[in-house]
């Protein structure tokens, strides 16, 4: 319990850090293309852009993670929790999206009904429904395809919903403004410790 607590708090310790990380990779496209010309350092800086923007699945588990220990820990402004909210949920859907999940755990959990069916209650190779006789065979293929079509169908509709967010977050405009907020947002809790959207509040609701 203690190290669980002391894992979380170095999260939260850490956040300003893991903004910037996270903004770099979200706005690896454009930190790249404003990288290359510079001399001497442009071909270093856009590779490393480059290397991080591959580990983008991980860091927006990171991000998530993060945001749920601060949330948990009541720690930074609720801005910044939804900063690390939004910014993980774009890196973390985005190689996500076209991955046809319904359709992959549909087919897991057919070919585990068959699994266990074959394995506990093994049918005769052929099965009497009244005066007919069936094949195990068909009767297999029955087990594996309900369970299958009912979970897809089950599913598939969360998949679009997260298809659909994973398209919107991943557009290039909206994952580099993100990027491009995390970054600013790192750099003033780190350096100046306070929160681009208490400015922002500031500036736009005065008292």
């Amino acid at each position: 319990m203690w190290g669980e607590k002391l894992d979380l708090t170095l999260l939260v310790d850490y956040t300003p850090y893991i903004l910037i990380l996270g903004g770099v990779v979200a706005a690896s496209w454009l930190l790249e293309k404003l990288a290359r010309p510079a001399p001497v350092v442009g071909e270093p800086v856009s590779w490393l852009v480059k290397v991080a923007s591959l580990f983008g699945f991980f860091v927006g588990i990171l991000l998530l993670v993060t945001a749920a220990a601060a949330w948990s820990m009541q720690a930074w402004d609720t801005g910044t929790r939804y900063l690390l909210i939004v910014t993980g949920l774009a890196l973390f859907l985005k190689p996500l999206k076209d991955i046809p999940w319904a359709a992959l755990i549909g087919l897991a959990v057919g070919g585990l009904c068959v699994v266990f069916v074959f394995l506990f209650y093994p049918l005769p190779e052929t099965v009497y429904v009244l005066t007919y006789g069936i094949s195990s065979k068909w009767i297999y293929l029955v087990i594996f395809f309900i369970p299958a079509l009912f979970v897809y169908m089950l599913l598939k509709f969360v998949e679009d919903v997260l298809r659909l967010i994973g398209m919107i977050l991943a557009f290039k405009p909206v994952a580099i403004t993100l990027g491009l907020i995390c970054i600013v947002q790192g750099i003033l809790l780190k350096f100046f410790e306070q929160s681009l959207f208490d400015i922002l509040a500031r500036i736009l609701l005065p008292h």
